[in-house]
Formats: C-alpha cells, sequence, structure tokens
C-alpha cells in the first residue's frame, strides 16, 4: 500500500510593522502626489495585488486559496470599499482594538484580510 506524502510550504506572512509602515507611507505618498498621483500608480499596478507602497516595500497581497494576487476589482472594491465599510463599523465598536488586529492574528491579518480572504506576503521574486 503506497502512502502519498504532501509537501506543504510554511506561510511567511509580512510582519505587523512592516505593515504599519506600508500603511503610513501610503498616506505620506497620498498626500504628496495631491491623491491624484497616487490613484494614477495604483492603477498602473493594477493586477499585480500592490498599492504604490507595497510596492516600494515588496510587499504583495495575494488571495488565500490560490496564492495569486489580488486583481483590482477585488483591491478596490472588496478589500477598499467593503473591508473599509466592515472596518468602519467594527473598530469603533471594539475601541479601535481591532486595528491592533495583525499583532495577535497567526498570519498577521487585520479585518480588510478576511473580509478579502487574503495574506499580505513578501513580493515573490
Amino acid at each position: 500500500m503506497e502512502t502519498q506524502t504532501e509537501t506543504t510550504q510554511e506561510l511567511i506572512t509580512i510582519s505587523p510593522w512592516a505593515r504599519l509602515g506600508a500603511y503610513l507611507l501610503e498616506k505620506l505618498l497620498s498626500l504628496v502626489t495631491l491623491g491624484i498621483g497616487w490613484i494614477i500608480w495604483a492603477l498602473t499596478l493594477s493586477g499585480t495585488g500592490q498599492t504604490p507602497a507595497k510596492k516600494l516595500l515588496n510587499q504583495t497581497v495575494v488571495d488565500i486559496n490560490t496564492g495569486q494576487p489580488l486583481g483590482l476589482g477585488r483591491m478596490f472594491w472588496v478589500r477598499g470599499l467593503v473591508g473599509g465599510l466592515v472596518a468602519s463599523i467594527a473598530i469603533p465598536l471594539t475601541l479601535g482594538i481591532l486595528l491592533f488586529m495583525p499583532l495577535w492574528d497567526s498570519n498577521n491579518q487585520n479585518i480588510w484580510d478576511k473580509v478579502s480572504g487574503s495574506y499580505v506576503i513578501p513580493t515573490p521574486n
């Protein structure tokens, strides 16, 4: 009787501190480019699972099931709008505690990641 062995790779996700850095850089880039430059830059990155800050910091948002980078639709509609709406309700209800979710989540996910079914990983070479 043959036994089948599975090769499993350990998931490597971006640390909560690196994610915080990307968030702060995102805000700075939006401010410096008056938002318009950031939007144009983000559109040129569509389909890569990256935003301008994530591109500069070599971070990619990937689908939990497929491991493929999220496209523009999932990044904007599901992660941005739906995740943002859920977060804007959940974070005040928890008195801001959910902002620190990546610190205790085993995969360093925040509420946006949970809603969109994604992980943030180092950009593959």
